[in-house]
C-alpha cells in the first residue's frame, strides 16, 4: 500500500453505492489520459528570476515537541503576527517584527501535556482555520485526530472550536466547544484534514479521508468513498456562523456534538439515508484543498492509491453534488487499473481513458490534473495565486507533492474549460512540503513541514509586506539552495 512507502501524511480507502445524480451540467471537450503526467522526480526545475522561493520561518526556530509546521495562518489584524499549527498539536506565534517564534504557546493540545491530539504518521493536528471574522470574534477551529479518551475513541476526527483570549491576543482560552466528531478507528491512515470557508458563502467545508486501508479497504462499491451515507472520502459543508437562518439540525450518520446546521442548499439535506452535510463524494484522501478567493472555485488535492495522484476541481457555477469518481475511477481511467488494481466491483462498465467533466457514465468528475505515481506519493493542493507581489504568476495555480518535493504551476487555466487545463514543474527540491498558505492579501507560502520550516514565494525583493525587520536573501534559489532570511536593520 502506497501510505506505507511514505508515511507522513497521507493515504486511503475504496467503494460504491449506485447513485445517479442529476448534474445539470454538460461534458465539456474530453482530453486524452496522456495528459497526466509521469515525470520523474529527480527533474530539476526553478521559478526563474524574479521569482524565488526563500525560507522564511527556519527549523531553527521552532521549539521542541513543535517541530512539525501543518498550518500558517494570517490573522490580519494589523499586528503583523502569524499563526502557526503544528502536527504535534500546538499552535505558535510568529512574530514578524522580531522574526521569532514566542515562547509561549498559543494553544497546546499535545497528548503528553493532557490535550486530545493523536500524533503519529497521519495523525495528528491537520487543520486549523481562523473564521472570516476572527479579528472581532477571535473564533478559529482546529482538525485533528484524537487520542485514546475512552471506548471507541481512538483516531476518531474531531473539529473543535476555540477563542482567542479577551486579554491577550497572543493566547487561546484553552477552553473547547465540540462542532463534529467522525469515527476514524478502523485505519489510521486516510484522515483527510483541511478545513476553509468559502468565501461565496461564508459556509465551513471540511475534506475527510476515505476510512484508511487501501482501496477502500478493498470492499468495492460498499466503501466510504461512493455512499452518501458515511461521512468519509468527501468534502463536507456545514454552517458553524448561523449564516443561514433557515438552516436545520442534522439528524443522521451518527454525528455526535454538532454545534451547527445544515444549510438549506445542501444537495442531501433532508434526504434519508444520505448525510445532510455531504456537499461532494468519490474523494479518496483528499489532504490539502483551497477556494479561489476571487471566484468561488474549489481545487482539491486527493492523494492516490497506486498510479494517479489528483488535482480536482469544483467550479462554483457547477451544481453541488460532485462526485469525483474513487473507487471507481482513479485519475483518468478506471481504479482497477494495472497498478492500482482495485475492485470496481458495482461501478459502471466504462473502461475509458479520457477525462471528461463530466463522465458520460456515472457522471463522476474526472481531474483536471494528474500525475502518475513515479515519485509523486501525496499530492498537496494549493492555491491560485491572487497576490500582487509577483506579477508573473497571476492567477495560476501552484501545488506540489510531500514525496516527490516538486513544485508545479500552471500553464494554461481556465475553469470553463476544464480538458484545457495544464501545468509544468516549477521548482524542486521540496521534499516534505505538507501544503501551502495563503495570506490575507494572497501571497503565498510553502509549509515544509518534513523539512520544519517555512517558505515565502517573492519576487526577489524577499517578502517585505509581512513588516517584520528588512530580510536580505542570503542565499540565490537558482543556486540550488532554498536560501535563509536573516534580519537586516531597515
Amino acid at each position: 500500500m502506497k501510505s506505507d512507502r511514505f508515511p507522513r501524511p497521507w493515504r486511503s480507502r475504496v467503494y460504491f453505492l449506485g447513485l445517479v445524480f442529476a448534474l445539470q451540467t454538460i461534458a465539456a471537450p474530453a482530453r486524452g489520459a496522456t495528459d497526466c503526467v509521469n515525470v520523474s522526480c529527480g527533474m530539476a526545475c526553478t521559478p526563474g528570476p524574479p521569482v524565488q522561493i526563500s525560507t522564511l520561518i527556519p527549523s531553527s526556530e521552532f521549539p521542541a515537541g513543535a517541530t512539525t509546521p501543518i498550518a500558517f495562518l494570517d490573522p490580519d489584524d494589523g499586528r503583523n503576527r502569524r499563526l502557526i499549527a503544528t502536527q504535534q498539536g500546538t499552535i505558535l506565534v510568529w512574530d514578524a517584527a522580531t522574526d521569532s517564534i514566542l515562547p509561549t504557546f498559543f494553544l497546546d493540545l499535545r497528548d503528553n501535556t493532557g490535550g486530545p491530539v493523536l500524533d503519529g504518521g497521519e495523525r495528528g493536528l491537520l487543520a486549523m482555520v481562523l473564521d472570516p471574522d476572527y479579528v472581532s470574534n477571535g473564533r478559529f477551529y482546529v482538525y485533528y485526530t484524537r487520542r485514546d479518551l475512552g471506548a471507541g475513541t481512538l483516531g476518531d476526527i474531531v473539529i473543535e472550536r476555540y477563542q482567542r483570549s479577551a486579554g491577550n491576543p497572543d493566547i487561546a482560552d484553552p477552553a473547547a466547544t465540540m462542532i463534529l466528531v467522525i469515527e476514524h478507528s478502523s485505519a489510521s491512515n486516510h484522515n483527510g484534514g483541511q478545513m476553509a470557508f468559502g468565501p461565496n458563502d461564508g459556509f465551513l467545508y471540511i475534506s475527510t479521508g476515505d476510512g484508511g486501508g487501501g482501496c477502500d479497504s478493498g470492499q468495492g462499491t460498499n466503501g466510504d468513498g461512493q455512499r452518501s451515507d458515511t461521512l468519509l472520502g468527501k468534502m463536507l459543508r456545514i454552517d458553524v456562523r448561523g449564516v443561514d437562518p433557515g438552516g436545520t439540525a442534522p439528524d443522521d450518520c451518527g454525528v455526535t456534538a454538532a454545534n451547527y446546521t445544515i444549510p438549506t442548499t445542501n444537495p442531501f439535506s433532508g434526504q434519508e439515508p444520505a448525510c445532510d452535510e455531504v456537499w461532494a463524494l468519490g474523494l479518496r484522501n483528499p489532504f490539502r484543498f483551497s477556494f479561489d478567493r476571487d471566484t468561488g472555485d474549489l481545487y482539491i488535492g486527493d492523494v492516490g492509491q497506486l498510479k494517479w495522484e489528483e488535482i480536482n476541481l469544483q467550479a462554483a457555477s457547477t451544481p453541488a453534488p460532485v462526485n469525483f469518481g474513487w473507487v471507481c475511477r482513479e485519475g483518468c481511467e478506471t481504479a482497477g487499473n494495472n497498478e492500482s488494481n482495485c475492485s470496481t466491483g458495482g461501478c459502471p462498465n466504462d473502461p475509458g481513458t479520457t477525462c471528461q467533466f463530466p463522465r458520460a457514465m456515472g457522471n463522476y468528475w474526472d481531474p483536471v490534473l494528474c500525475h502518475h505515481n513515479g515519485g509523486w506519493a501525496s499530492i498537496m493542493g494549493g492555491y491560485r495565486y491572487r497576490g500582487s507581489n509577483v506579477p508573473s504568476i497571476a492567477g495560476d495555480y501552484i501545488y506540489g507533492d510531500a514525496a516527490c518535493g516538486q513544485i508545479w504551476k500552471t500553464s494554461t487555466l481556465d475553469p470553463t474549460n476544464p480538458a484545457a487545463i495544464a501545468s509544468s514543474c516549477w521548482a524542486s527540491g521540496f521534499a516534505g512540503t505538507f501544503g501551502f498558505a495563503e495570506d490575507a492579501i494572497g501571497e503565498l507560502y510553502v509549509i515544509v513541514g518534513g523539512a520544519g520550516r517555512i517558505d515565502c514565494i517573492h519576487n526577489g525583493d524577499g517578502c517585505t509586506w509581512v513588516d517584520g525587520p528588512q530580510p536580505f536573501f542570503q542565499d540565490s534559489f537558482e543556486s540550488g539552495d532554498t536560501g535563509e532570511w536573516a534580519s537586516q536593520a531597515p
